[in-house]
């Protein structure tokens, strides 16, 4: 069958945009061969969402062939030849050939431009991204109904004995259920419920994750689902996925966040300030870290990131301490001990999603009109000013002395400060 009018319409306007592509395209076909737009491009154009990659697969000519075409336009990278994948130099597309992998960790490739359609996609992940465009004809080439599961919101596997070859694609499941709000094939789920996990890189695994919480409406979907099967506990021991956190999750995915970072971190400080051996309250003060990293080995495993690790113990720490609310002078105090890692207006995000959504509004609004909601009070002294006053440690500990007094007592004339302290100093 062919494509609609629309997405054919898609399709051309994504090709004329890109530089080189609709020209490589002519030069293939004039070649005899046949290119085939593949992979999540085609299931993106029936969901209608924006188009990010570009992958292409040549049928009918050899590797070198496609290579010669390529290098008609430019410098061809090889990286990826050994996958029959080739790119060329500052056009983010892929062209590749029809290959059928071994099974292993380390697959040998074999490619086959003659390979039929059925062949060539059994390998991929799911039927939904097992369709491609003829760029000629525009036909769609669905040759294990991803169209139909499209449609109907089904996850399913062109081909479950290669999907249990590659352990990783358990999360890349996870990630689409959260992302598209589909339902996963219960022969999928069954298959998944035997896979281990435990070769995978970590780092691939936290991609999967980072996809589910910044793409996904309902990022919860994909949870619940490792839950079904028994999986959560391996990235989430002993967390309880209930209906309070599910809901608040959602709620979360759908909030404006200064950037991506922003949105990970309270994602994840959301997920783990429910499990039950999370971080105890301590007593109005700095957050000493390091007991709470090591209350938190198994979060190294999940979030690669050391900063950021750090950034989602340190809201869950923060949030904790806050049991009423603050005076203006622990206020400014808290900007100062959150940064530079996090700002007053982040920590209220989190405390309005996971404690008291008034209490959170009124901190921010208390610390915009202290101008510490983003970052704390600039020092009104430095050393620069007791310079032949005190040297080494003792000037440090002058310094700190002043800014204390600065925040203690609300002071915001620097000459009048210095004299305090000099005068406390005498004393």
């Amino acid at each position: 069958m062919k494509v609609s009018n629309a997405i054919s319409f898609r399709v051309s306007k994504i090709i004329q945009n890109k530089q080189f592509v609709k020209d490589i395209l002519n030069s293939i076909a004039c070649k005899s061969g046949r290119a085939l737009l593949v992979g999540g491009a085609v299931r993106d154009l029936f969901l209608d969402f924006p188009i990010k990659d570009l992958d292409f697969e040549v049928y009918g000519l050899h590797l070198e062939e496609l290579q010669q075409i390529l290098e008609l336009y430019g410098t061809v990278s090889l990286v990826g030849k050994s996958f029959g994948v080739l790119r060329l130099h500052g056009l983010d597309v892929d062209w590749s050939l029809p290959r059928k992998d071994s099974s292993g960790r380390h697959p040998v490739v074999a490619y086959d431009p003659h390979m039929n359609y059925e062949q060539a996609f059994a390998r991929r992940d799911l039927t939904i991204n097992a369709m491609g465009i003829d760029m000629q004809t525009f036909e769609l080439i669905d040759p294990y109904g991803g169209l139909h599961d499209l449609q109907n919101k089904i996850l399913r596997s062109p081909d479950l004995e290669f999907f249990a070859q590659d352990p990783l694609r358990l999360v890349r499941v996870m990630q689409f259920v959260g992302r598209f709000e589909m339902q996963v094939d219960e022969k999928l789920s069954q298959l998944c419920r035997t896979i281990d996990i435990s070769q995978v890189s970590q780092e691939r695994i936290e991609q999967e994750f980072t996809k589910l919480f910044l793409q996904s409406k309902r990022p919860s979907l994909g949870l619940q689902w490792l839950a079904d099967i028994g999986k959560l506990e391996l990235f989430f021991p002993d967390l309880v996925l209930n209906s309070m956190l599910s809901s608040k999750l959602n709620f979360a995915a759908k909030l404006q966040y200064a950037d991506q970072e922003e949105k990970l971190v309270i994602m994840y400080a959301l997920i783990i300030s429910c499990i039950s051996s999370s971080i105890e309250p301590q007593n109005f003060g700095p957050i000493d870290i390091r007991p709470v990293q090591k209350q938190y080995l198994w979060l190294h495993d999940i979030v690669l990131h050391q900063d950021r690790r750090k950034k989602i113990l340190l809201t869950i720490a923060y949030a904790r301490i806050i049991q009423q609310p603050l005076s203006d002078v622990q206020i400014k105090w808290l900007a100062y001990w959150l940064a530079p890692e996090l700002s007053i207006r982040f920590l209220s995000k989190f405390m309005m999603l996971r404690l008291s959504q008034e209490q959170a509004v009124l901190l921010v609004e208390r610390a915009v009109l202290l101008g510490v909601a983003d970052q704390p009070q600039e020092p009104l002294l430095t050393g620069k000013d007791f310079l032949g006053v005190a040297f080494g440690k003792e000037l440090g500990d002058l310094v700190k002395k002043a800014y204390q007094i600065q925040l203690d007592e609300g002071m915001c004339d620097k000459d009048a400060l210095c004299k305090r302290v000099l005068l406390v100093v005498k004393k």
